[in-house]
């Protein structure tokens, strides 16, 4: 998108509380646990972003991820 990097995950059961989402340099860093359902992905950012530029919302399993320019 023009104003932003949107990064969309199934992540079924998880709710918004499971998530754990962080940016190290150009990595944008997913985490998630909850029972035995685990997860984490890394996801190479075109450019960087800081923590306070990004929107997140999760329902029904599904986190996006906004990284806001």
């Amino acid at each position: 998108e023009a104003d932003h990097v949107l990064v969309v995950a199934e992540m079924p059961g998880i709710g918004s509380d499971d998530v754990q989402v962080e940016i190290r340099d150009d990595v944008l860093i997913i985490s998630a646990e909850k029972g035995d359902k685990k997860y984490r992905k890394e996801v190479l950012l075109p450019q960087s972003f800081s923590r306070e530029n990004l929107k997140i919302s999760c329902q029904s399993g599904i986190l996006q991820v906004k990284c806001m320019k």
